[in-house]
């Protein structure tokens, strides 16, 4: 299992000063989001040659791309255009590509029959038409996806190249056990974004509720080799670069 870091502890700063913490926290890769945070690779000041060329000069490897969701809807209209979605979640795994991705992350969209129906939908379109490619799809409180009973639901109706994204946060908010989730899914774990929530207030890695031991050692047992994503937000503990070495120092040890 390897480590990566995650700007969601930075959401204000541009790619170069995301960079810049990142590497001052002791981490050589990095996520990114297509929304959410600054360092977006679709910034109007950047493109995807300035990217790459950022991320090879800073010696960070990009890890994952947290790009738009499958909810169905035209978003700006509110109203149900699931060809519309597709044609945004579509641009999106592309420049995943361009980026030298073969993996990127999305969730679902609202708890509806019509959501549930437009994603198995989607989903199918998508990596049907996009070979050699895989779709994460994580969890969130509040979404299609946000318990175990969601994903038995859904996951024997689309590709095995479509994946479990653990958030162990959002599992945590959702009052989800987290043991139970890992358990279920090993075999289709994808991706794990980290972070030990204590409510909606974040803390530092290990005083919150998440049973790292026990969550690692069964993706240890099933195999799994992919990213662990440290998630920070909000930090009022310490500089962001301090607060993400001590969490990187934290995992190390149970890695170990």
């Amino acid at each position: 299992m390897q480590l990566t870091f995650s700007t969601t502890v930075c959401p204000d700063l541009l790619l170069p000063d995301a960079l810049k913490v990142a590497t001052e926290a002791g981490f050589d890769r990095i996520e990114l989001f297509r929304t959410f945070s600054e360092s977006s690779p679709v910034h109007v000041d950047t493109s995807v040659r300035i990217v790459r060329e950022r991320l090879d000069n800073a010696g960070v490897t990009l890890t994952g791309l947290n790009i738009r969701n499958i909810t169905g809807r035209n978003s700006s209209k509110d109203e149900r255009d699931l060809r519309y979605n597709m044609r945004q979640v579509e641009w999106d795994i592309h420049l995943s590509r361009a980026l030298r991705l073969q993996c990127a992350n999305l969730k679902g969209g609202a708890r509806t029959d019509e959501a549930r129906e437009d994603f198995i939908t989607g989903i199918n379109h998508a990596l049907e038409r996009i070979p050699n490619f895989t779709l994460n799809i994580g969890n969130h409180k509040g979404n299609l996806f946000e318990n175990i009973e969601d994903y038995q639901g859904i996951l024997p109706e689309i590709p095995d190249r479509a994946r479990v994204l653990m958030d162990t946060g959002h599992l945590l908010s959702a009052g989800v056990d987290v043991r139970a989730f890992a358990e279920a899914f090993a075999d289709r774990i994808g991706l794990v974004h980290l972070r030990d929530q204590k409510g909606e207030t974040p803390v530092p890695f290990g005083e919150g509720d998440l049973p790292f031991e026990d969550v690692i050692g069964i993706l240890n047992g099933a195999g799994y080799e992919g990213e662990l994503v440290i998630e920070l937000e909000k930090v009022t503990w310490g500089e962001p670069a301090q607060a993400c070495a001590a969490a990187r120092v934290y995992v190390e040890k149970i890695l170990s």
